[in-house]
């Protein structure tokens, strides 16, 4: 079960990958806009969530991506990690060596995985 921050640039962009693998279904998705979420929920079937923090809490997803502004990813691998889910991050992965820090650090102290894409 995959969880989506950010409907944007990025997600459409991997989209067809996760559609095209069986082992994906995509549960979960947040954007600040709601015409995206709308579009989330009634062409993928997934749950539109108001929040990054509804995503990270929702019991179907097993892992979030992160396609958010490059500012915010330290921030929502972190919440992702704290929440137990595994998580695949945009690049840039952060936009200091020490947020790429405290992600790693989440992540390893929680026992989820953090892929870079």
């Amino acid at each position: 079960g995959l969880g989506v921050l950010g409907l944007g640039r990025a997600f459409t962009l991997m989209l067809p990958t996760f559609t095209g693998d069986v082992r994906v279904r995509l549960v979960a998705g947040f954007d600040p806009r709601p015409e995206a979420r709308a579009a989330f929920a009634l062409e993928l079937g997934g749950t539109a969530h108001e929040s990054v923090e509804a995503v990270c809490a929702d019991p179907l997803v097993e892992w979030v991506y992160v396609a958010t502004p490059h500012q915010l990813h330290a921030d929502h691998v972190v919440l992702a990690a704290r929440k137990g889910k595994h998580v695949l991050v945009e690049k840039p992965m952060a936009t200091s060596l020490a947020d790429c820090d405290r992600m790693i650090d989440a992540c390893s102290s929680s026992g989820t995985h953090l892929i870079v894409g």
